[in-house]
């Protein structure tokens, strides 16, 4: 039986500000929610297994898993919402994908939290991707871990795929 995948995605392209002021409430752009529903049709051809999406619960995350979920029709993934996401570092990114990882799920965050877990998980990364910026917005990993339980150790995923908007073939 093949092991569960990891799906990390940073949120789409947002506005610098919100009206209220505050980071949290920012949401996205014209340009971050057209990112966001190409990104779900690509990860919905590439992973239309996904059982669980897990997001902060800022607003341009959960836009973001609202966009990319059109893909996925009538029977979207569940998703649940985790305050402990938002703005997260890697020890407490660490924590959720061990608690909430038993079968493929697709974690939705913020920078810099994010590039810090990809490159965590994935020795040399920067090498196998080849790209000027690991994690822009829409950025996509999918990865593979090794089917156990507790922590993922440093360095034992494998890179199957990755995308961003930009390398999407143009719409026709």
């Amino acid at each position: 039986m093949e092991s569960p995948k990891l799906i990390v995605m940073r949120h789409a392209k947002t506005n610098l500000t919100s009206p209220t002021g505050e980071d949290f409430s920012r949401a996205l752009t014209p340009r971050g929610s057209a990112d966001a529903l190409a990104i779900g049709e690509w990860l919905h051809g590439q992973c239309p297994a996904i059982a669980r999406i897990v997001s902060s619960t800022a607003l341009r995350t959960r836009q973001t898993v609202a966009a990319l979920s059109v893909a996925w029709g009538d029977s979207p993934p569940e998703t649940a919402w985790d305050p402990r996401l938002y703005l997260a570092d890697l020890s407490t990114l660490l924590d959720v994908v061990e608690a909430e990882f038993r079968y493929t799920t697709l974690l939705v965050g913020h920078n810099p939290g994010l590039e810090d877990l990809v490159r965590y998980l994935v020795h040399d990364v920067e090498r196998l991707v080849d790209l000027p910026k690991l994690m822009p917005t829409s950025a996509v990993y999918v990865l593979q871990l090794p089917r156990r339980r507790g922590t993922p150790q440093q360095g034992s995923a494998s890179l199957l795929s990755h995308m961003r908007p930009k390398l999407l073939p143009a719409a026709e």
